[in-house]
């Protein structure tokens, strides 16, 4: 079955730096969980896959349990921050990039996840800042994510060249930033090139299975274009994989069903 869930191209490192324990001695039974030297990383696990499971709320107790127990850790401050930002809590998000990057300049993690911030806040020219001193880091193993970023903040400033630049460069061929596929498909719709756009959502489709976003849009299109024989298998696909779905009601009302 096609996931529905949709990808907001910011990127979640939820990968944690554990360090080791100061005291090589046996650890004391009695000792309170509190303070209990790695109890702060156990509340870190604990929200982390909270935070994976989408529970942000709850993720977030943990997190700033853990600030409490062990504080200024930049990589718990940006795991707050990330929560908040899950929450629509902007300007606490930022908050809590602006200390974790005040205790590591170089933490990209918590620059990008700023910079997404931002662009949530409609902030695009700080975005842009963000995104750029990322991509300026050549070791950052989540780029393409930021290319995507890039390319919504030009797109939301007006700017469909830049955008459609940063997009491409986020269909890297080993990990193709999925919803870039989408945004550039839309542009080229836009700038009269609608054969291009059919390409772009026919590689989606393909690179990405899972995602019921793309046949959607790929029958929508055609639809569009007045070619309903080659629409109709991919909106056929969005009905018999989710029947309940929006999605799905929008496959039959393209098919003319209802």
């Amino acid at each position: 079955m096609r996931s529905l869930t949709q990808a907001c191209g910011l990127t979640l490192v939820l990968a944690l730096t554990l360090g080791g324990c100061a005291s090589s001695g046996p650890k004391d039974p009695k000792l309170d969980e509190a303070e209990n030297p790695l109890y702060s990383l156990t509340l870190m696990r604990q929200g982390s896959l909270m935070l994976q499971q989408g529970r942000f709320e709850a993720a977030l107790d943990k997190f700033e349990k853990a600030e409490r127990v062990a504080p200024g850790n930049a990589t718990t401050l940006n795991m707050i921050g990330l929560c908040h930002m899950r929450l629509a809590n902007f300007d606490q998000a930022l908050l809590s990039f602006d200390k974790a990057l005040a205790l590591i300049p170089a933490f990209t993690d918590a620059r990008n996840n700023r910079g997404a911030t931002y662009l949530a806040m409609g902030q695009y020219r700080m975005a842009e800042v963000d995104f750029t001193e990322v991509l300026s880091d050549a070791t950052y193993p989540h780029r393409f994510n930021v290319f995507y970023n890039l390319g919504m903040t030009y797109l939301q400033r007006g700017l469909p060249s830049a955008a459609k630049e940063n997009f491409r460069k986020a269909l890297d061929p080993n990990q193709p930033v999925f919803e870039a596929y989408l945004r550039l498909g839309e542009i080229e719709q836009e700038e009269g090139s609608p054969e291009a756009a059919v390409i772009l959502l026919e590689e989606a489709t393909i690179k990405f299975p899972n995602r019921i976003e793309a046949p959607l849009a790929l029958g929508r299109l055609l639809t569009y274009l007045d070619r309903k024989s080659e629409a109709e298998p991919y909106l056929r696909e969005v009905i018999a994989d989710e029947p309940g779905s929006e999605w799905a009601n929008e496959a039959r009302r393209l098919l003319g069903e209802n």
